[in-house]
């Protein structure tokens, strides 16, 4: 298979939606990332059945692409550690957006089973057919929207819409609502928001709410991310080539592979990072924390470890 149509697939398994089906429940539907991370905390086994349409069901492990590394066979103390750790910080995910205080009974019956509850049957609708919409050809729209009656209609579902948004959002504080249509700016709120394989040369996300974000691939070469938040974001293959990192949080961020060369990373909290493969050339890590990080060589550092992977 040629490269770029490899390429292609990849990018389109990243948004295939799947039901699953544990004890005769079924669920969903769900992405494909959150079917990996139901696996990695055992909320779902690799003999659960899962199916893109609710009528052809497969084992979960017919599904490598959905496997993480993690739960492949290993048997090494290295590999056990990896598992303990991807694990550890996906229920630190969780433990955030709940807060630092007591487990209520309910969460504790969530995790059981699934964090979030299937996404009402109206936002999938409404999804669909915005895409529909957007898909129609320029002329055909700018017809639509002459007069008033159009406009009414689309102004109540828009509003809709946001409802529905908000009421469907899992641990989005009020007021905090990603902003993903604003451009790159100083604290923009992007958090869970996709911005993969974008050209963000040079931009100033200092002090931004990233956390979650996809950067899948992105270019963010020379950008100030001086005090961001950017834990548990995507950033594999991303490229940070002399980047300003300093103060930022990293917590659980995924860098596989991602080029750091020269990153300015003093200060920043790198605590369950992974940055197997990563190049980190000529980067400052002065006062970086590093506790539990997965290191370009595999390596986890010792907890305490500050500014060198112990």
């Amino acid at each position: 298979m040629k490269p770029a149509a490899r390429e292609t697939m990849d990018k389109d398994r990243e948004h295939e939606l799947w039901f699953t089906r544990k004890d005769g429940v079924v669920r969903g539907p769900h992405p494909s990332g959150l079917i990996s991370r139901f696996l990695l905390l055992g909320r779902l086994t690799l003999d659960d059945e899962i199916s893109p349409d609710r009528e052809n069901w497969r084992p979960v492990r017919e599904f490598p692409r959905l496997i993480p590394e993690e739960l492949h066979p290993g048997g090494t103390p290295e590999s056990r550690e990896r598992l303990l750790q991807a694990r550890l910080r996906e229920d630190e995910r969780l433990r955030e957006r709940r807060g630092s205080g007591p487990v209520p009974p309910e969460v504790q019956d969530m995790r059981v089973g699934e964090r979030r509850q299937p996404e009402p049957e109206a936002v999938i609708r409404h999804r669909r057919q915005r895409a529909e919409w957007l898909a129609r050809p320029r002329e055909s729209l700018d017809a639509a929207m002459r007069g008033p009656i159009p406009w009414v209609g689309a102004g109540a579902a828009v509003l809709v819409a946001v409802i529905l948004l908000v009421w469907s959002m899992d641990g989005v504080e009020p007021g905090t609502l990603p902003e993903c249509h604003l451009p790159a700016a100083p604290e923009v709120n992007w958090s869970y928001c996709r911005m993969a394989s974008l050209d963000l040369r040079g931009v100033d996300l200092s002090r931004a709410n990233l956390r979650n974000t996809d950067f899948l691939e992105t270019r963010l070469d020379g950008a100030r991310l001086r005090g961001a938040d950017l834990s548990y974001a995507d950033l594999r293959r991303a490229r940070l080539d002399d980047a300003d990192l300093r103060g930022t949080a990293l917590t659980g961020a995924t860098m596989q592979a991602a080029v750091l060369a020269r990153a300015d990373l003093v200060d920043a909290d790198l605590s369950y990072v992974n940055v197997l493969g990563a190049d980190l050339t000529g980067s400052r890590l002065d006062g970086a924390i590093l506790d539990r990080a997965i290191w370009t060589d595999g390596r986890i550092c010792a907890t305490g470890s500050i500014g060198t992977c112990d």
